[in-house]
């Protein structure tokens, strides 16, 4: 029994693709801050009228994590009306705009009222590596001035891992910067998590964070299977384009 060059080709594909999907799969849960109830910027967090960003838990009471809508802005924050109070929140938001188009948190990165924003991850493959991909800009309040440092602490399970540090001129902001970070889970379930350290204190820096994802790093092995893989799809192509007749022969 035989089968066409385009129905072995695209089953041949369709194999692929499936591999290459079940390791891209984001196991995070809202990393695009869309998700959420009230849908105007608010703080969160056990010590803010309980409330909740889907997915989402502001680790520390005392923790200053505030949650914005849109991320898409550049220039003056309290332009737009949808952040309500916290429009004066910020100083400016980044000059590029937001990768993921959308909400984002802020951050505190005082160390008096920063807290670790926290998810945690579960159906995970212990010894497997996972990578952590995120946006996120350094940014300070509307009414203070001077030089500022930011540095984004991200945790998975037992181990951290920390981004560069980025010092900011008096009132402005970084650029998004795109960051991934390899993590390897020690149990089925871990804690990923992100706490804004910045300097000085009394004069807090603000970490901006967005577009969250962890995904699987596929092993050595099935990336020599897909390489194969696309190996035979190049050549069932190939012998196509020469108008031979490729063909899978099965019993």
């Amino acid at each position: 029994m035989k089968r066409s060059t385009a129905t072995a080709g695209a089953a041949l594909l369709a194999g692929l693709m499936t591999t290459v999907s079940a390791h891209a799969a984001n196991l995070v849960t809202n990393g695009s801050f869309e998700s959420d109830s009230l849908g105007t910027a608010h703080e969160f967090g056990a010590s803010h009228d309980g409330q909740t960003l889907t997915g989402w838990t502001s680790a520390s009471s005392s923790a200053f994590n505030v949650y914005f809508p849109l991320g898409t802005a550049t220039g003056p924050v309290n332009a737009d009306t949808r952040f309500g109070e916290y429009g004066q929140f910020l100083h400016v938001l980044p000059g590029n705009p937001d990768p993921d188009g959308g909400a984002f948190v802020a951050l505190d990165g005082d160390p008096n009222y920063n807290g670790a924003l926290t998810q945690t991850l579960t159906n995970l493959t212990v010894g497997a590596k996972y990578a952590v991909t995120f946006d996120w800009a350094a940014a300070q309040y509307a009414d203070r001035t001077g030089v500022t440092t930011e540095q984004l602490q991200v945790g998975f399970g037992n181990v951290t891992q920390l981004t560069q540090v980025v010092t900011n001129a008096s009132q402005s902001a970084t650029n998004w910067i795109k960051q991934t970070f390899t993590f390897t889970a020690t149990g089925p379930s871990q804690v990923l998590s992100f706490l804004s350290n910045g300097t000085p204190a009394g004069m807090p820096p603000v970490a901006l964070l967005d577009g969250v994802s962890v995904s699987a790093v596929p092993e050595p092995a099935t990336w020599a299977m897909m390489l194969v893989g696309l190996g035979g799809l190049g050549g069932v192509l190939r012998m196509a384009r020469r108008g031979k007749p490729a063909s899978v022969t099965s019993a």
